[in-house]
């Protein structure tokens, strides 16, 4: 079931709850929407909400949304740390939309696991829009991502978006190692051929309380790290990024992980999934 209401609480909010030790430029929620209809048996959404998965959209005026929005002078703006971007597609997002073609300094980030693009298939791309897809090997999706469309239709909708002329980012995360890492060979080399302008990589990472309304959610060879999150141990995470940097056939961007891990690996950042600017290859 999907709730439509008006929302009482802010629309823009800074993401900045990333403790010192994980190095994640920050960025602004928009929220434009609360939940997921997937069934995504990690997603922090399942601890964020309580249980609670039935999306809830907002229909307030747009000029509400506006007025904080005119507060904030640049940056990247995400409606997917709390809700699927494209998923279900909320009644201010075309608002949304118009407002950020006009922009100069602020963009919009969209991101998805749907193959649900619908909403930009009639639009003029505009680099204030950015459309990031979050995929799996397929075997995890299968395990892991109850409801969502297959890994590589998504990868297709992503293709087809690029071929119209719209930015283009790609998640792998989270690299679940229960699946199996080979099967992150497919999708990395789907990956490489779509040529997105940025890549961005990370591994499975739960906060302890999840499991207390997730128990399916894999754990295997999780330990609690210093951030306090349930990570592989370090190593395995450098294997991991390595090996799937091999597949792509460059060095991605790392989502949430230690400086320290940037540091072992010997990987310069230049950009990642919530930044403004285009990574150059």
């Amino acid at each position: 079931m999907i709730n439509v209401r008006e929302r009482k609480s802010n629309f823009v909010k800074l993401f900045d709850k990333t403790p010192d030790s994980v190095f994640c430029p920050h960025f602004y929620e928009l929220i434009l929407s609360n939940g997921c209809p997937y069934d995504c048996s990690y997603c922090y959404l399942k601890l964020t909400f309580r249980g609670k998965t039935n999306p809830t959209l907002f229909n307030n005026d747009w000029a509400e949304v506006q007025a904080e929005l005119d507060k904030v002078d640049h940056g990247v703006f995400s409606t997917g740390e709390l809700a699927d971007s494209l998923a279900i597609t909320p009644p201010l997002l075309e608002k949304a939309l118009d407002y950020f073609e006009q922009q100069k300094d602020k963009y919009i980030l969209l991101l998805t696991k749907s193959a649900n693009i619908d909403i930009l298939r009639h639009r003029k791309p505009s680099p204030q829009i950015i459309v990031s897809f979050s995929v799996n090997s397929i075997p995890a999706a299968r395990d892991y991502e109850k409801g969502s469309p297959d890994p590589m239709k998504r990868i297709e909708s992503a293709k087809e978006l690029k071929e119209l002329g719209w930015r283009i980012r790609i998640r792998i995360d989270p690299i679940i190692l229960e699946s199996g890492l080979e099967h992150y060979e497919l999708i990395s080399k789907a990956i490489a051929e779509l040529s997105p302008e940025v890549v961005t990589i990370g591994t499975l990472r739960q906060f302890p309380g999840l499991h207390r309304f997730a128990k399916e959610a894999p754990r295997d060879g999780l330990k609690k790290a210093p951030d306090g999150r349930m990570r592989y141990p370090t190593q395995k995470r450098i294997d991991v990024y390595k090996q799937i940097a091999d597949w792509l056939g460059f060095h991605p961007a790392l989502c949430k992980e230690a400086t320290e891990m940037w540091e072992a690996l010997g990987w310069e950042f230049k950009d990642c999934n919530c930044t403004s600017s285009e990574l150059k290859r």
